[in-house]
């Protein structure tokens, strides 16, 4: 029914005085529109005819017609619905604009809701006071209390850069549970402090480049420091970790460690001195080898072990190499140096493992020699006081 009144009046020799639409020398085309207007109380004159082509003159009251979508200016329209859009179908002649189409107006109007709105629902409280919607928006040291008045001019000088950024920072308020909402309240806050109630909104609106602008500069500032604090704790962590990982390679291996000197003193106790040829030592000598042989097959898997992890930090540090990892933590130069002691250590490990049956083997074989020497040198000595022996006796004879 909205378009046909509108049409009617648009067909009519139309104008607007004292809040009543005078609609003069129109032809009645249909009665449905006549009637409707007649049962909604908004023709305010009598009518001497309603057949069809019958010249009638209209007189329409604005008010009522605002009530059902109808609307001259769009003054008018921002007085009647300043909060909420209505739900019906409706019309603005001063724009030639239905509801259901777009317009910078529309959108700009429809963004200023949207905005209320976002604020409202952060806010603490909110309450209407002689028809105009007041929040108060808290937060731990500070508050802000907005009255949401505007007008016409603050819808219409909002141009397209200002409409995006409007819309996201209402959308960023109704996200729950996210920090970047709590930054933008509290740049809210700080904007509108020291401001006169009145004007905050009209303000706010007016200045929303500058004030969109402090709050993307507060969250890129929490994001870099809290990408730096982040990443520091997970660098520490992981530090800690392959640290603890390093630390188990030798720890993991101590009970079989343990058994080398074991080994060694049962072997040193057992060995028989005074018979160095014995089956006894060369079993010993040779198991001993043997022993030796099967730890460092220990030990080559615990260097393996040791190298992959020292393989996992490079691969991990030079997913930082763009950050600088250096610089961002010193906890990977412990790492290191945790990882040349354990290596250290297993070199340690390794030279006693072998130092101790070689030196075995050489004094087994210096035993062996010396015994032998000493046999020889007893076979020399025996041998040259036979000689002195028959040579003296020859003497004697002659």
């Amino acid at each position: 029914m909205l378009k046909k009144i509108v049409e009617l009046i648009n067909n009519s020799n139309s104008s607007i005085k004292d809040g009543t639409i005078f609609c003069k020398d129109h032809i009645i085309l249909e009665k449905d529109c006549i009637e409707f207007l007649v049962t909604e109380n908004i023709l305010e004159n009598d009518l001497y005819s309603t057949e069809i082509e019958t010249k009638i003159d209209l007189e329409l009251n604005l008010k009522r017609l605002n009530a059902v979508g109808y609307y001259d200016k769009c003054e008018d329209f921002i007085i009647k619905n300043k909060y909420s859009e209505p739900e019906i179908l409706y019309y603005i002649n001063e724009l030639n604009f239905f509801s259901t189409e777009s317009c910078d107006f529309s959108n700009n109007y429809k963004c200023i809701l949207e905005l209320i709105s976002a604020i409202t629902k952060v806010s603490k409280h909110s309450y209407d006071d002689s028809g105009i919607h007041k929040s108060i928006v808290f937060r731990e040291d500070k508050s802000s209390f907005i009255p949401f008045i505007y007008n016409l001019p603050t819808v219409l000088n909002i141009n397209d850069k200002e409409l995006e950024k409007i819309n996201s920072f209402s959308e960023c308020l109704k996200e729950e549970n996210s920090k970047k909402t709590v930054l933008f309240i509290n740049e809210l806050i700080d904007f509108l402090s020291g401001k006169i109630e009145e004007n905050k909104f009209e303000y706010l609106i007016s200045h929303f480049t500058e004030f969109y602008e402090k709050c993307n500069n507060a969250y890129q500032y929490y994001l870099s420091n809290f990408s730096y604090n982040k990443l520091k704790i997970e660098l520490d962590s992981k530090a800690l970790e392959f640290t603890q990982k390093i630390q188990t390679v030798i720890n993991d291996s101590q009970t079989k460690l343990i058994a080398i000197p074991t080994a060694f003193i049962f072997v040193f106790a057992a060995f028989d001195y005074k018979n160095l040829m014995a089956l006894k030592n060369i079993a010993t000598i040779i198991g001993l080898f043997i022993f030796s042989i099967l730890i460092q097959l220990f030990l080559n898997n615990q260097k393996s072990t040791l190298n992959f992890i020292w393989e996992n930090i490079r691969s991990y540090k030079s997913s930082f190499n763009e950050n600088n990892i250096d610089k961002i933590s010193s906890k990977f130069s412990l790492v290191e140096k945790e990882f040349d002691k354990q290596k250290t250590r297993l070199k340690i490990v390794e030279t006693i493992l072998w130092t101790i049956p070689v030196v075995l083997f050489c004094m087994w074989i210096f035993l062996i020699e010396f015994e032998l020497l000493y046999k020889i040198l007893g076979i020399a000595i025996i041998t040259i006081l036979l000689i002195l022996k028959l040579v003296i006796n020859s003497h004697i004879f002659n």
